[in-house]
């Protein structure tokens, strides 16, 4: 019998309802209606839709929500071709939902045949409903006096990895030219030698194999601080030199791909900071992953212009900078003083250098959770001697075989296959339940950071707020 599979993961931490089902070629369930509830933390499951019959080779996955805004959402599954169709279609497209009264990340990743790549072949769809998330901090610190007392080195940050790489619009610019599209291409194969075939690409194509090697969130800044991020691991750089004869301002580098404007970050952190004035916002400046920076890396004068520049444009003279050694200040204190925008950068950047603690090694380079795991509890208490501590959650599976990725990009008709999408759900499955049950053997002395691809709202509905209150108190 010809199938497609799905593993779908879903949470709901919400006061309302979120349901799931799957159908067969002939409309008969493959998976019979669920309501997801609050436990496990992270519900999950493989589903194989069938084809049977006659019929038409189209089966389908579905989830919606009964929040005040209902949503729902199908996806058709060509259980042929592996092909779908629907509204999580396209990656950077599945922006998250933010309203009144709940929260819901979502996305996909579409597996195509898995063939060549180490990747898996089976479809990945997860939801994670939660009430709102934009408030956080504020709503702990009114609850409990402890958190209002706690210095800040207390407090768990759900974070951004590649914070600034959702941003299209430098690589629409370079793909509108003959003369962009030749640079993107030039940079590309100094970062992936191997992958030559993208050279004759057309530039939708181009497109496609660079948001699905490069572009690590789908979520603007605003709308990842909605949902509970607060710490952005941003990289301003110069383009690499086939780049930056078109683009030549600062921006957050991912290797060699331009994301977000260094400016238009500032102006959108500062911005959100004036409109919530119970919350704290922690930006680590780095140059990782550049691979030249004798060019790319920026001076700590334009990293003070740029700032200054964004809190003039927006008006926000009054936020006050924090930086590693106002970590011990309380967060009663912090507020009090305004002094919400903290700068933890790489030292070597010279401007509000701070030293960190990070689980990352080449080992992330995988698709294993284990490998994952084992690297978060590799982290010791006696370890965090460093301004503060960084366990990162993301796998970077478009290192584990990076030439051939590639190539399934470029042969790919699919806006929905992204290999570091491929892995987010089945690692936050394994990650954030760990996280629950093994952060109190680190110090709740020393600031921590929980990293992730494709920030969500669970990380911090779910996780990072119920460890702050744990270390808090």
């Amino acid at each position: 019998m010809t199938s497609k599979g799905i593993d779908y993961y879903f949470v709901n931490s919400s006061l309302f309802d979120l349901h799931a089902q799957a159908e067969n070629t002939d409309g008969s369930w493959a998976l019979t209606p669920i309501s997801v509830g609050c436990l496990p933390l992270i519900n999950n499951g493989n589903v194989q839709i069938n084809w049977r019959g006659l019929h038409e080779p189209y089966g389908s996955f579905s989830f919606s929500t009964t929040a005040h805004t209902p949503q729902s959402f199908t996806q058709s599954i060509n259980v042929v071709t592996g092909n779908t169709s629907g509204p999580l279609d396209t990656l950077m497209n599945t922006r998250s939902i933010i309203g009144a009264d709940s929260a819901l990340s979502y996305g996909m990743f579409d597996a195509g045949t898995g063939k060549g790549t180490g990747l898996t072949n089976q479809d990945q769809i997860y939801a994670y409903l939660t009430s709102p998330q934009r408030g956080w901090m504020g709503a702990l610190a009114s609850a409990d006096p402890a958190v209002r007392q706690a210095p800040f080195a207390s407090f768990v940050l759900p974070g951004a990895h590649d914070a600034g790489m959702f941003d299209l619009t430098q690589v629409d610019i370079l793909c509108l030219s003959a003369d962009g599209i030749a640079a993107l291409i030039r940079a590309f194969l100094d970062w992936i030698p191997g992958a030559a075939q993208i050279a004759g690409l057309a530039a939708v194509q181009l497109k496609g194999v660079v948001i699905g090697e490069a572009f690590t969130q789908k979520d603007n800044i605003a709308t990842m601080l909605d949902l509970g991020c607060r710490y952005f691991d941003f990289r301003p750089g110069y383009a690499p030199s086939p780049i930056k004869k078109i683009l030549g301002d600062l921006y957050h580098i991912h290797n060699v791909i331009p994301g977000q404007k260094l400016d238009t970050f500032f102006e959108d952190v500062l911005r959100w900071l004036l409109a919530n004035p119970t919350e704290i916002v922690a930006i680590s400046l780095s140059t990782d992953g550049f691979n030249d920076h004798a060019t790319m890396d920026p001076s700590a004068d334009a990293l003070r212009t740029s700032f200054a520049a964004a809190q003039q444009a927006v008006g926000a003279v009054s936020i006050q900078i924090g930086s590693a050694t106002d970590l011990s200040t309380s967060y009663a204190d912090l507020i009090a003083a305004n002094k919400r925008l903290f700068f933890l950068n790489q030292p070597s950047l010279g401007w509000f250098p701070a030293t960190k603690y990070d689980s990352y090694t080449d080992a992330y380079q995988t698709t294993d959770p284990q490998v994952i795991i084992d690297a978060l509890r590799a982290m010791t208490k006696a370890e965090q001697t460093k301004d503060y501590t960084v366990l990162q959650l993301q796998a970077t599976a478009t290192g584990k075989n990076p030439v051939a990725n590639a190539i399934a990009l470029a042969d790919s008709m699919s806006a929905a296959y992204a290999p570091l999408m491929s892995t987010k759900p089945m690692m936050d499955s394994n990650t954030y339940p760990w996280l629950l049950e093994n952060v109190g053997n680190l110090s709740s002395s020393n600031l921590l950071i929980i990293l992730n691809d494709f920030v969500d709202n669970a990380l911090a509905g779910c996780v990072a707020s119920v460890l702050t209150a744990q270390r808090c108190s």
